[in-house]
């Protein structure tokens, strides 16, 4: 008797040690799909296509949510915030309408286009007619994809072994954000209590600069003001691997700090449209960028607007050509990521 456990001990010692960690986070390959900064909205008054393509915005998420339902064994969606013009009413039940056509589980969190602007006082007249509606408005529309009851953050895992965290990084007046200290709180007792699941947490607003020229001034509220202290709970915990985020724009780019990667990922609204589809193993999340189609007269507005707006140029005496180079980010169209912790 006593033989056969240790015959059955080595052999299952045996296997671990082969297998290499491949069982210890429960799962083998996970697939999924990044859409973010959509901006999704009917055609008003107040809507132009430009940098931000806003007259074609429905047009170009119907083909990114097509193009994802396509993709064999999706195993979920995330969505990364600004999924609407101004949360106006009508945009926001059109955004239901159209994550209702995503055939897997997806997962939403609040950009700060979810957060109705405030007009400024005499100064902005056009403001002034615009109809916004509460953040709160965005997490009631959307309940099932992320949201659970009123809270605007939330966890859930679509995979045995994964977890999600999805932040909400708005705040209200500006277009930066923060972590609120309950949320901060949460966060906490999420990490601790899933200490075995390997974790990606989601959030809008990035926490790290991906480049040199991300540094400027004028590019501020592209980062949580809070930043620190929402990456130090990050590194307390070695499950957390990566933090996706969208809000800037352009093509997904990568950039590792303490063993954590933070991705910033593309919009399908500005120039070069883009979604992004992430293969994750127990060694690595590795991440491909797609295209949108949309029409050769989209891909010019897009493009011309974008090389045309100094406000959107890396540097004030960048070239279009290395202003178009910036933001195309040919070397990492395809990329791959340790995970942080090997078990």
């Amino acid at each position: 008797m006593v033989r056969k456990f240790w015959e059955f001990f080595l052999v299952t010692v045996f296997v671990l040690v082969f297998m290499g960690g491949t069982l210890a986070w429960a799962f083998q390959e996970v697939k999924f799909a990044v859409i973010s900064d959509p901006h999704v909205s009917y055609p008003a008054a107040n809507t132009k296509d430009s940098v931000k393509m806003e007259d074609s915005s429905v047009d170009l998420f119907k083909e990114a949510i097509e193009r994802v339902n396509a993709i064999p064994d999706l195993d979920f969606v995330i969505l990364a915030g600004d999924l609407t013009k101004d949360a106006e009413p009508w945009n926001v039940d059109l955004l239901r309408e159209m994550v209702e056509e995503i055939r897997v589980p997806a997962y939403a969190v609040l950009g700060n286009h979810e957060v109705s602007p405030i007009p400024v006082k005499d100064k902005e007249p056009a403001l002034a007619t615009m109809i916004g509606s509460s953040k709160y408005n965005v997490v009631f529309a959307l309940q099932g994809y992320g949201f659970q009851g009123s809270q605007s953050y939330w966890s859930a895992e679509p995979v045995p072994g994964v977890l999600l965290i999805g932040l909400d990084t708005t705040s209200v007046g500006t277009w930066g954000g923060k972590v609120s200290r309950a949320q901060l709180a949460w966060l906490e007792k999420q990490l601790f209590a899933n200490q075995d699941k390997l974790t990606i947490v989601v959030g809008h607003h990035l926490l790290v600069p991906f480049r040199e020229e991300e540094k400027k001034a004028d590019w501020k509220n592209f980062y949580l003001d809070n930043a620190d202290e929402v990456i130090a709970l990050f590194e307390k915990y070695p499950q957390v691997s990566f933090y996706l985020s969208g809000h800037r724009h352009v093509s997904t780019v990568p950039v590792e700090k303490n063993g954590i990667w933070y991705v910033e990922n593309a919009s399908t609204l500005t120039y070069p449209m883009s979604y992004t589809v992430y293969t994750l193993t127990p060694k690595e999340l590795s991440y491909e960028v797609v295209r949108l189609e949309a029409t050769p007269e989209i891909w010019e507005v897009a493009k011309k607007t974008m090389l045309e707006d100094p406000w959107w140029k890396p540097s004030e005496n960048a070239t279009p050509e290395a202003t178009q180079a910036y933001y195309e980010a040919s070397e990492f169209v395809k990329y791959s990521m340790p995970v942080r912790f090997q078990k």
